[in-house]
């Protein structure tokens, strides 16, 4: 572990008053230096502290650390001051999330009185929280307000955040709201003074400038790029066809084989560039809907036939429910139907042979709900939500062994949140799986 250097002895006690405080990590290994350093400074002032550790090897690992930085861990074991748990399941839920934050505070608090500590102290790892992390820390705090501490009872409640998953935005507006703590030039420091701020601001400022700089370059690369790769991909892909069709005299079942794998391949290298194409534009700032009166039926039925030859090839039916009342809806056609072939595709391709695929559609709350379901190999709960980033797929050698890229689901939530709309999955492993999407009718 690296050597743990604190600038101030009292960091987090020194801290202006407030429950809640945050800090930043760059790695587990930084995440304990913090915490022997946040939980040893609360067992040395008299404390009731409670660690919450990610998992039983942490927890361990929580232990050992905080013996080297000389605490009695035995002792405070013992005579309950110290409480190291393994984590659940963070909760997705704000309002699960706002209950479970005040009842930890009040189950601390009583323990603090019950136990005469002179305070309690706990923490909470936001990893893994995403778009939902300012919601949550707002959440946190004003849980964490409601508990009324007396008696000279004290309350501090840790949140880390990891720095990797931490926009720099968000970091500066949380600076400005209140103090962070962060590791710099190897000392734990309170990010408080004027000057720091601005210093930091301004490292954020240029690093968003050089990324926007190599973003930029990066698009027209991959732009440029695509469009030199479609013009001869076309015509392999073309001249596969006449060739399967006997356009040139008919071929031997193992020529057929062959240029069949060329044609597939060729097919599927397309896609993938298409797919570059539309994240290069989307990076570029080109969210432009063209707006029209879409018949989801005949655009449903549409995308149906051109990924009929893949579903026939595996021997899955492509079943499609849509609802007779249903009216046209608003929306950019194009991008409807890239949302749709990529939802379709995906659900075909992560079927198993002689496996199903139903496509359904209607109206709900005066949205339109279209689901895509397949009889597939299915998703764990984690994966969930990394599935709609680019670039990934469900982290098993299973569904890594269906091929793809990964875009075609991050391609797809961009052009449902453009519309306005919402898209999300329903799914177990080995059981196949949901995704809906919503976009409003008009």
């Amino acid at each position: 572990m690296r050597k743990n250097i604190v600038e101030d002895p009292g960091l987090f006690s020194n801290a202006p008053q407030s429950p809640q405080i945050s800090a930043v990590y760059e790695d587990a290994e930084e995440l304990t230096e913090l915490l022997v350093t946040y939980f040893k400074e609360g067992i040395e002032g008299g404390e009731y502290c409670l660690w919450i550790s990610p998992d039983k090897l942490a927890v361990d690992g929580a232990k050992s650390e905080l013996k080297k930085a000389g605490v009695d861990i035995e002792h405070s074991l013992a005579s309950s001051q110290l409480e190291i748990l393994q984590a659940n399941p963070f909760p997705e839920n704000l309002t699960f999330l706002a209950s479970a934050v005040k009842e930890l505070a009040e189950n601390g608090y009583k323990k603090a009185l019950s136990g005469g500590f002179s305070g309690f102290r706990t923490n909470f790892d936001f990893k893994n929280a995403g778009d939902s992390l300012k919601p949550c820390l707002e959440t946190c705090g004003e849980a964490v307000e409601t508990v009324v501490f007396e008696n000279n009872k004290s309350l501090t409640f840790l949140c880390t955040l990891p720095l990797e998953e931490l926009p720099g935005r968000l970091l500066l507006e949380l600076m400005e709201e209140s103090d962070v703590f962060a590791k710099r030039k190897g000392k734990w420091k309170r990010l408080r003074n004027l000057e720091g701020k601005i210093e930091l601001e301004n490292i954020f400022l240029k690093a968003e400038k050089d990324i926007e700089a190599a973003n930029s370059t990066k698009n027209g690369l991959i732009m440029n790029m695509s469009h030199e790769l479609r013009t001869p991909l076309n015509s392999v892909i073309g001249f596969s066809d006449l060739l399967l069709e006997g356009a040139f005299g008919s071929l031997n079942t193992r020529q057929s084989k062959y240029v069949s794998n060329i044609l597939i391949s060729g097919k599927n290298l397309l896609e993938i560039i298409n797919n570059l194409l539309d994240i290069s534009r989307l990076e570029a700032g080109e969210r432009r809907l063209n707006y029209e009166d879409v018949d989801i039926a005949s655009l449903i039925g549409e995308v149906r036939m051109s990924l009929l030859s893949l579903a026939s090839n595996k021997k899955i039916s492509v079943e499609v429910k849509v609802d007779a009342s249903l009216e046209n809806v608003r929306a950019d056609r194009t991008k409807l139907r890239q949302i749709l072939y990529n939802l379709m595709n995906n659900a075909i391709k992560f079927t198993p042979e002689k496996g199903r695929v139903t496509v359904s559609a209607h109206k709900k709350e005066g949205m339109l709900e279209v689901k895509v379901s397949d009889s597939g190999i299915g998703l764990s709960k984690e994966d969930h939500e990394r599935i709609f980033m680019p670039f990934i797929q469900a982290d098993s050698s299973t569904a890594r062994g269906y091929g793809g890229a990964g875009l075609g689901l991050y391609i797809a939530k961009n052009f449902i949140d453009l519309h306005a709309g919402r898209v999300w999955v329903e799914s177990e492993v080995e059981k196949g799986s949901t995704f809906i999407f919503t976009l409003p009718m008009d």
